[in-house]
């Protein structure tokens, strides 16, 4: 059995399986009458794990019981099945290794267990969240999320940039939280982009609304709320915040691997080039970092990126391998090595 349909067996015995998956668990049980073998095999393993931790004065009788009753039930099938063995082993095994709190506390805050994804330099991905939201996530971010979203809330938590098209849920919204900010929406899409080292929060919205909450001082307020084709960007060292209009569908373009900057500092278009190339870009003169770019670059060669910047900047390049090093000595010519 492939680990997806055990997963999505557990969610429909613990009742947290969404509509979405439930028909994927009855095709896939509907398909094959082994599959269906399975299917009750695993219910009954889930069974005797419930009956385990509610009567821990007599484990060994109570799971004796019920492999015994598993076997009983056991209906015959054309090929070898060692399953329900080799599962109720693992499931031994996880009773000894997680202890009895620990499955209570499972079945009694399933939203505690998290999943997490890192996305290194160089790359990017997308997948669908629990709640069948989608997120697109940008190279060097961090997403943490809940594998079980609690009823009356969504939350996730983000490191670097990401891309959110969020399934309406007016009762249950959706939260981000990077650091001091938490970003609100019960279904809207929009761009979020937190990189730590940035010191820069910048929120913009696509379709629908968000909610933006800045902790300053410990102290919660809300800022604004957005529409779409509007950014916040929030500075996280000096609590300067500022709000404008702006084409979100160009900001979220780094999807396709087009890259849009708007009055952005050289620091902030070289820490994004290190991301998207996996490069290391380091700026000789300091008074470089803060000179301010508008430009795009839409799945452009890596040379004619860094010519663009330097001519923008009025500054000059040399690379080595995967280094990038910007000055402002004077030259005639752009040098490579």
């Amino acid at each position: 059995m492939e680990e997806l349909y055990y997963q999505l067996i557990t969610e429909y015995y613990h009742q947290t399986i969404t509509d979405r998956d439930l028909t994927i668990l009855q095709e896939w049980v509907a398909s094959d009458s082994l599959h269906e073998t399975e299917f009750r095999e695993v219910i009954l393993i889930l069974d005797a794990a419930k009956l385990y931790y509610r009567d821990p004065k007599n484990q060994d009788n109570n799971w004796n019981r019920i492999a015994a009753h598993i076997r009983q039930h056991k209906q015959p099938v054309k090929r070898k099945f060692p399953f329900v063995r080799l599962a109720m082993a693992a499931l031994l095994l996880l009773i000894i290794g997680l202890g009895i709190n620990h499955y209570r506390n499972y079945r009694a805050n399933p939203a505690n267990h998290f999943a997490e994804i890192t996305i290194p330099y160089g790359q990017q991905t997308s997948f669908i969240l629990p709640d069948s939201s989608i997120v697109y996530l940008n190279a060097g971010s961090k997403l943490k999320y809940p594998k079980h979203f609690a009823k009356n809330k969504r939350i996730v938590q983000l490191e670097g940039e990401a891309f959110f098209e969020i399934r309406h849920a007016a009762a249950q919204p959706f939260i981000i939280q990077t650091g001091k900010v938490s970003t609100t929406a019960s279904g809207t899409s929009f761009n979020v982009k937190a990189f730590p080292k940035e010191n820069h929060i910048a929120i913009t919205v696509k379709t629908g609304k968000a909610d933006v909450v800045f902790k300053e001082n410990n102290r919660p307020a809300i800022t604004d709320f957005l529409l779409p084709d509007q950014q916040l960007r929030i500075d996280t060292k000096t609590g300067k915040i500022n709000k404008t209009g702006i084409n979100a569908e160009a900001i979220s373009d780094w999807r396709s691997y087009r890259m849009v900057f708007c009055n952005a500092t050289l620091k902030e278009i070289a820490s994004t080039i290190e991301r998207t190339y996996k490069l290391d870009i380091e700026l000789e003169d300091p008074t470089l970092a803060n000179i301010k770019v508008t430009t795009s670059f839409n799945k452009t060669p890596l040379d004619q990126i860094l010519k663009t910047l330097a001519t923008l900047t009025g500054s000059h390049y040399t690379r080595s391998n995967n280094t990038i090093l910007f000055f402002s000595a004077p030259s005639n010519t752009v040098k490579t090595e």
